[in-house]
């Protein structure tokens, strides 16, 4: 029996394993500005889960009050090691999604089960293969950092990415693949910035002088008009507006001031500063109104187009086809931390979880459980091929 059919053979027998797991987890939920116990619950429950198949794990701290604290798990020895990239914290507050799991068929629900949790107890059922049978390869090590604050931006956890990503050969960021697409991955990313706009002007009463406002509402509404315009599909850049406020409903009083929030994607680093310029010195229409600036890039991009991430693209073509898959990878708008892997030179592969669909829908994310084997077996060759070479 070939590498890859026995490893497959393995997940096969050991599916139930991953789905018992994953019930457990997706049971624990992790909203990530939530309560901060039920956060750790889900935390100890992996730590525990990982170090009983060896894993030495560390718990580190967040620095920052609003989300929980992250954790390091290390499987081997040695100086050459695969980056796995995850994160426990989902996106539903609790009792959002309303039943917690439901298994119909080859489909599971439940709130974080695609996103991403699956990818998650990937990782713990392909280093449990690896060990179980004899395939690890010695003075080598297998990193797994889960974060707890990826949904709002990883403002907590993306340096500890990229310092780990600089010493490792490889980074697998372990979210969904591309919907129920079997041989679906993720191969580049946009960058992100998130900006608010403050406007500063002049309130007046709405019906005895509004002539006399210098309106910061008005003034935010022509640059949402304006700032949404500048997106441009061809260059690959969007700007979307999502959250404007100002005034108040019952108050007869034209509002002075106001804030305007927008989300920018970009498809290069070179984009990204240009209009990260322009951001930051945006002009009023109206002179009498002044505009601040807040914010600024959050994700650098993850660039398919660098020579590292297409040969670790195309190894991961040749793996599939061991298994009976087309290996097909796409660049998405969305980011996730594989863009801080990426950034610092580090080969890096996304969407290497579940399949799947809907995710960030409350009642209606899931995963296929029928691709989890499949799934599971090409997770683990790459890391072999990535280890042996």
């Amino acid at each position: 029996m070939i590498e890859a059919e026995m490893i497959l053979d393995y997940m096969e027998k050991h599916s139930h394993e991953f789905l018992e797991v994953l019930k457990e987890t997706v049971l624990l939920e992790t909203p990530t500005e939530g309560d901060k116990e039920d956060l750790r619950r889900c935390r100890d429950y992996f730590a525990k889960t990982f170090s009983d198949i060896g894993f030495t794990c560390t718990v580190v701290p967040s620095e920052d009050s609003r989300y929980g604290d992250h954790l390091l798990m290390e499987l081997g020895s040695g100086n050459e090691q695969v980056l796995f990239v995850g994160h426990y914290d989902t996106v539903y507050p609790k009792g959002t999604f309303g039943e917690l799991w439901k298994q119909e068929g080859t489909q599971v629900w439940g709130p974080g089960v695609l996103d991403m949790k699956g990818g998650d107890v990937q990782v713990y059922m392909v280093a449990k293969a690896l060990k179980e049978l004899h395939l690890l390869p010695e003075n080598k090590k297998i990193v797994f950092f889960l974060s707890s604050d990826e949904e709002a931006g990883s403002y907590s956890s993306h340096m500890h990415y990229e310092k780990l990503a600089k010493k490792s050969k490889a980074a697998f960021v372990m979210e969904s693949a591309r919907g129920d697409d079997v041989g679906g991955l993720k191969i580049g990313r946009f960058g992100r910035s998130n900006y608010t706009f403050v406007a500063k002007g002049r309130p007046a009463h709405s019906g005895q002088e509004p002539e006399n406002a210098e309106s910061g509402l008005m003034e935010l509404a022509k640059q949402a008009v304006y700032l949404e315009s500048l997106t441009d599909l061809e260059k690959v850049m969007t700007v979307a507006c999502t959250c404007l406020t100002s005034g108040h409903a019952g108050w007869p009083t034209v509002p002075g001031d106001g804030e305007l929030t927008i989300d920018a994607r970009y498809s290069s680093a070179e984009m990204a500063a240009e209009y990260d310029k322009h951001f930051q010195d945006l002009k009023p229409y109206n002179p009498e109104v002044t505009i601040t600036t807040k914010g600024g890039i959050e994700k650098p991009p993850f660039d398919e187009k660098d020579p590292k991430h297409q040969a670790l693209y195309e190894k991961a073509k040749a793996v599939g086809k061991e298994l009976g898959m087309e290996m097909e990878g796409i660049i998405t708008r969305g980011g996730s931390d594989g863009n801080f892997t990426a950034s610092v030179g580090c080969p890096t592969l996304d969407g290497m979880g579940m399949t799947g669909d809907y995710v960030h829908q409350p009642g209606k994310e899931y995963i296929n459980t029928d691709h989890v084997a499949v799934r599971g077996a090409f997770v683990a060759r790459m890391v072999l091929e990535v280890l042996r070479n």
